[in-house]
């Protein structure tokens, strides 16, 4: 089942903490339904440390649409000002 992880916007925003388990990968995907693929939408995959800073792992764009997480660990999504896009899990 698809779930919302970050809205479609256009503003700056981040997810909120998506807890992935060790042996349960998790399939996200841009979601970006208002420009054309090579729009310039990004969405910086983020992985938080012990310390609970985030630190950039990735990236989600025209270009790598779709991820598989595999590593356990606390993740969120963050998208920077300008294109509209979103992200979703499957």
């Amino acid at each position: 089942m698809a779930t919302q992880l970050l809205a479609v916007g256009t503003t700056a925003a981040s997810s909120g903490d998506l807890v992935v388990a060790a042996g349960t990968p998790v399939t996200v995907a841009l979601k970006n339904t208002a420009a054309p693929v090579d729009s310039g939408a990004r969405v910086l995959i983020q992985l938080k440390d012990d310390a609970g800073a985030y630190s950039s792992i990735g990236e989600l764009n025209a270009y790598n649409l779709a991820t598989v997480i595999a590593g356990p660990g606390t993740y969120r999504f963050t998208r920077s000002a300008g294109v509209a896009c979103g992200v979703f899990s499957a």
